[in-house]
């Protein structure tokens, strides 16, 4: 399949053509680290955006030293990002260049205008965050002015083009033995949705490739924390839990398994509908394309890093994660809530009776636990596969 730029995103521009009940990366996720929490957690309904903004002061907004909230930095940092490549958004393309290649009227864009451009957006929860921000400097300048100053000149630097920002995606990802070469058949589909942070294209200076090659850059707000236990296992995504010592500087699995998901999105969207046409409906005899370049990259918002990631052998890196996927997918729609051994739950109450019925797989039927068990065995697998490079500034 060839990559065709003017259509990168054909498939969600015309909606996804498949009937699903999708599922995104972060449930897939938290389902595999824990079935108990995750299901318990997808009945609870998030808090609605605030009608209305207000400058009264919110503590609610930092911890109990002081500090920002990091999941709100994270976002401002993201949404400002989003600004200065956003094609609708309330800037212009004039406002947009020049913001990215003059750091003072970027820095006073983000200390005059920011809040206003918020709460036309209507982002009231982000406009009182910034407005807070406002009234202490030092915390504005090392939670937000530093990082989005790292980001101009880095992009500035890289001579790097930006083709989309916060593109949403849904795809229909398929596991049959015509899959990839030599690959199970587990039969069915899981609909996948997710978000992509940035795609670019990169430009490495290679006479071979002149036009640069396509990347997904994931912005993250740090790589977590580990925390500190008296005994018992780690926990499948060690590097999410917090602490006072930092965690290794290299991205962790979850940032790999998130990475390689948006691979496969990202991948198998290309001229698609034509090929679906010409095998009239039949999806499953499709490849998986395995030969055109894309970098995957995770860029640490806190100190501007870059890491890439870079599978030892890329054909198993996806026949596990595509085996992941479904066997979590299979679990999870079952209704199977049993809590993982490892995991520090934190609710309390007991659970009478967790759900185990048969799910048809391919051509059989298991239960529901050996359809977690099988999802945890593949993404051990994945993990073998798993290499980061930490890219030059």
């Amino acid at each position: 399949m060839s990559l065709n730029y003017g259509n990168v995103f054909k498939i969600q521009h015309v909606r996804n053509p498949f009937a699903l009940n999708p599922v995104s990366f972060s449930s897939l996720a938290s389902y595999l680290e824990c079935p108990g929490c995750a299901l318990e957690q997808r009945r609870k309904r998030r808090p609605k955006e605030p009608a209305r903004f207000t400058n009264a002061r919110q503590s609610t907004l930092f911890g109990g030293k002081g500090e920002p909230d990091p999941r709100l930095v994270g976002t401002l940092l993201h949404t400002c990002i989003n600004l200065l490549h956003e094609t609708n958004g309330p800037l212009s393309k004039q406002q947009q260049e020049a913001l990215l290649t003059d750091q003072h009227m970027l820095t006073g864009f983000i200390c005059y205008d920011l809040l206003t451009a918020l709460r036309e957006a209507g982002k009231m929860k982000l406009a009182m965050f910034l407005d807070e921000l406002l009234t202490r400097r030092e915390v504005l300048y090392s939670a937000l002015i530093a990082p989005m100053q790292r980001y101009r000149r880095e992009l500035a630097s890289t001579d790097a083009i930006v083709l989309a920002a916060a593109e949403r995606f849904q795809f229909k990802l398929v596991s049959t033995r015509n899959t990839f070469i030599d690959h199970g058949d587990r039969g069915g589909a899981v609909g996948l949705v997710g978000e992509f942070d940035q795609i670019r294209l990169r430009k490495k200076g290679d006479v071979r490739r002149p036009t640069g090659v396509p990347a997904i850059m994931e912005f993250k707000k740090g790589f977590g924390r580990t925390k500190k236990r008296a005994s018992g296992p780690l926990t499948l995504f060690p590097e999410e839990m917090e602490d006072e010592k930092p965690a290794d500087e290299l991205p962790g699995m979850s940032h790999a398994m998130q990475l390689i998901i948006y691979w496969m999105a990202f991948q198998t969207r290309w001229d698609i509908l034509d090929q679906i046409a010409v095998a009239r409906g039949g999806i499953e005899e499709i490849r998986m394309p395995l030969q055109q370049e894309l970098d995957l990259i995770i860029y640490n918002l806190n100190d501007g890093c870059q890491y890439q990631l870079l599978p030892t052998n890329l054909r198993e890196a996806l026949q596990a994660m595509t085996n992941c996927i479904f066997y979590l997918d299979w679990a999870m729609k079952s209704g199977y809530a049993q809590p993982a051994a490892e995991h520090e739950c934190k609710k309390t109450q007991l659970i009478a009776e967790v759900p185990n019925p048969l799910v048809e797989v391919g051509y059989t039927a298991l239960s529901a636990a050996e359809c977690y068990a099988l999802a945890r065995d593949a993404f051990e697998c994945f993990k073998q596969t798993v290499r980061w490079e930490k890219l030059p500034l």
